[in-house]
């Protein structure tokens, strides 16, 4: 009988198996993909590393950078040169950071303030005071979208405010409840730092692909992780599990007994696992009442990166179209690589076309900002994380409204000797790899204290 069984190569499921294992207990990780990293993952194209998933790391995310150290890795900062500003149908030129309040009149700048130092504050007392959140759980269960009316007076600022939001959650904000928006969107970074592109979430990146993380952790596991095992289901109770596994074409496979079992798939996921005896009701209701968030990441390769003989960094920040933001991920040689995101419901809507249909939309966005250069000969490529059937979807959860104030942070609660893990499961760093990583090992120290 393993100590526990830890479902999920991701980093969640590999920082949280690194932490066990080098406790000397006795550990399994089963992966049903092929591969180990889970959202992040580095796909190559005639010889260029093209990373589709997680690939940002910013100041604050503390874990992630002591990793990067262990590893031994390098990180890269965004690529100098100006940023590119599309604002109400305006292109502005700039080598400051790309302020989406660029082209607002005053009344609309101060309305956008007003707006961000309420949020603010809003989120830093439900982050401080959970007896009070507890209280107004009914009111932060309202959709976000009414209380961005109720507290921003011009549409302007209202459309920058939830077009910022809506960036970081892959969701317009109709679709998320304010709760949510407070303690999973706002806490993994300062609000204002949100609507300028180089000084947000999305900072730095590992030179030669993030999945150097993932090989690092899994090197201290000995062999222990166990691809291609789809888990199916979990007989449990409070003292032990068995885990039932099947290949991906569905052949049954090997049933692993353990004293406990982590689950680091994201809640979409995890819902579709058998669990007998069933969960509790509430956890089934939170787990169904969450839909996952849409990103398609894009990307346009050149033969070199023109824009950086015209002093251009490669970002871009618009207000308007399929793609709104842009970055310069090329390494030092080799093709001109530009970057951007399809989000929300455009994501959703792409999603169902073709992908010659998702290029044009693509270039037409950038060639609004960058001019017609964009269609120069070039390969465009797209990962869809929806359509990736061990994933469907990225990077963060939506729930219901109410849901999540009422009961998502208890998302993470044990059911006997299920314990759950992941990037979904926190309130800080939600739909980070930060977030993943904290989780992970936060489990696996709770998991400790059980096996004693």
């Amino acid at each position: 009988m393993f100590d526990c069984v830890v479902v999920g190569a991701g980093f969640a499921g590999l920082a949280a198996a690194a932490e066990l294992s080098g406790k000397g207990r006795d550990i399994v990780v089963l992966e049903a993909r092929n591969r180990i990293g889970g959202r992040v993952a580095t796909y190559e194209h005639e010889g260029t590393k093209i990373e589709v998933g997680g690939q940002w790391v910013s100041p604050g995310h503390d874990s992630m950078h002591e990793l990067i150290e262990a590893a031994g890795v390098s990180l890269v900062g965004p690529q100098e040169g100006a940023l590119l500003i599309r604002s109400q149908g305006a292109v502005y030129r700039s080598s400051a950071a790309p302020d989406r309040s660029h082209a607002l009149t005053p009344f609309e700048m101060a309305d956008l303030g007003q707006g961000m130092l309420r949020f603010r504050r809003l989120a830093e007392r439900v982050e401080s005071d959970p007896t009070w959140a507890a209280a107004n759980a009914s009111w932060l269960g309202q959709p976000l979208g009414r209380w961005v009316k109720a507290n921003l007076r011009t549409p302007a600022a209202q459309q920058d405010f939830s077009a910022v939001l809506a960036s970081v959650s892959e969701g317009m904000a109709g679709d998320v409840s304010l709760g949510q928006a407070l303690t999973t969107t706002v806490q993994g970074a300062d609000l204002e730092s949100l609507f300028a592109v180089s000084g947000g979430l999305k900072l730095r990146r590992v030179l030669g692909g993030m999945h150097q993380l993932a090989d690092h952790l899994a090197a201290k596991l000995d062999n222990r992780v166990k691809l291609g095992r789809v888990v199916t289901g979990i007989d449990h109770d409070p003292d032990a599990v068995t885990v039932r596994t099947e290949t991906a074409d569905g052949t049954p496979a090997e049933s692993y007994r353990a004293r406990r079992v982590l689950v680091t798939l994201p809640p979409w996921l995890a819902m579709r696992l058998e669990y007998n005896p069933p969960l509790p009701s509430w956890r089934e209701e939170v787990l169904q009442r969450n839909t996952a968030g849409h990103v398609i990441k894009a990307f346009v390769l050149y033969p070199t990166p023109w824009w950086r003989e015209q002093g251009l960094s490669g970002q871009m920040s618009a207000d308007e179209g399929s793609v709104r933001v842009t970055f310069d991920i090329s390494e030092e040689t080799g093709p001109g690589i530009m970057m951007g995101f399809f989000e929300g419901t455009e994501a959703a809507s792409m999603s169902k076309r073709s992908r010659t249909i998702r290029e044009v939309a693509f270039i037409d966005s950038l060639a609004a900002v960058f001019g017609d250069e964009v269609r120069r000969p070039h390969v465009y490529l797209d990962y869809d994380w929806a359509a990736d059937k061990y994933t469907r979807g990225c990077h963060t959860p939506h729930f219901a409204p109410g849901v999540w104030s009422v009961n998502g942070q208890l998302l993470a609660e044990p059911a006997d000797a299920i314990h759950f893990a992941g990037s979904e499961y926190v309130g800080k760093h939600n739909g980070y790899m930060e977030g993943a990583v904290r989780s992970g090992r936060e489990e696996a120290r709770v998991i400790l204290r059980e096996l004693g």
